[in-house]
């Protein structure tokens, strides 16, 4: 799900983007506490580093917002990073001697990055589509969930900027497609990781999470009418799964006891649940397959 990941952050960048700029144009120019703040979470997931909020030790701290002390690194966080930003702070940040101490400055232009030749060799310009191209090149979907929990948590634009209802039916058919669904009854290992597969499917159906993590929207605020049905019906199928075995569920253990009836109708249900996804994959073009085993 990285590439679909990678959609919805783009998303949310996009719509802070707009927003910090709207704000700039309304008198409200003082973005930079929300920046700092999510800036902190961009460059460890990102980077790896371990940034603190120099501003918040000493007001107005020169030069930079946020530095790795013990990695010697340093970040200066701004909206737009024009020339004339940027070679005001470099000229500052050596005139602080902060050259001596950090061996590289990072100056992080959120809406804008001007692109300028014979700065130091320890200076980096960044802005955010720098940021999207290293957590794809990381390969690692929880960093990049990371950093969109950390714009949620900074602002919630769900309801005004809704990710893309594709998007969130590719990912919601990954979830589905598991063993918890693809297995037949025979193959089933354990019925207790089957049963928490199954109300993982039901919790991203309902809620657009998996655990405390935001995938993708819930199914009432799809817009397709096709896919709102599909997500219902595969709702209440899987519920129909997880019912039986509650009621096969021996009182106060992990054991289940399943006759052959209930096999037959579970593998019966699995069968449906597939079946409904290959079709509203294909009549979406989501391009993708599952199959049972």
């Amino acid at each position: 799900m990285l590439k679909e990941a990678i959609n919805n952050l783009n998303h949310d960048i996009s719509l802070l983007e707009l927003y910090v700029k709207n704000s700039q144009e309304s008198g409200f120019s003082d973005m930079t506490r929300l920046l700092e703040s999510l800036s902190i979470s961009i460059f460890k997931e990102t980077y790896g580093y371990d940034l603190q909020n120099k501003n918040q030790i000493k007001c107005n701290y020169p030069a930079i917002d946020l530095a790795d002390d013990n990695l010697e690194i340093a970040v200066q966080v701004t909206t737009n990073a024009d020339a004339a930003k940027v070679r005001n702070t470099i000229k500052v940040f050596e005139s602080q001697g902060l050259d001596k101490k950090y061996k590289k400055l990072y100056i992080y232009g959120f809406l804008k990055n001007s692109i300028l030749k014979n700065i130091p060799s320890y200076c980096v310009l960044v802005k955010s589509s720098t940021i999207v191209s290293k957590l794809m090149d990381k390969n690692d979907e929880d960093s990049v969930q990371n950093v969109i929990d950390s714009v949620k948590q900074h602002t919630d634009f769900s309801r005004v900027h809704p990710y893309d209802d594709l998007n969130c039916l590719k990912i919601i058919l990954r979830v589905i497609d598991r063993s918890a669904i693809k297995h037949r009854m025979y193959c089933e290992g354990s019925y207790s990781e089957m049963v928490k597969g199954l109300k993982e499917i039901t919790e991203i159906i309902s809620k657009g999470k998996l655990g405390k993590q935001s995938k993708c929207k819930s199914i009432d605020d799809f817009y397709d009418r096709d896919i709102v049905l599909f997500l219902g019906k595969v709702r209440n199928l899987v519920s129909e799964i997880v019912s039986i075995f509650n009621f096969s569920r021996m009182e106060g253990s992990d054991i289940f006891y399943i006759d052959g009836e209930n096999f037959e109708k579970i593998d019966f249900i699995k069968k449906d649940i597939i079946e409904k996804s290959n079709a509203i994959s294909k009549k979406k073009r989501a391009d993708i397959v599952i199959e049972a085993y």
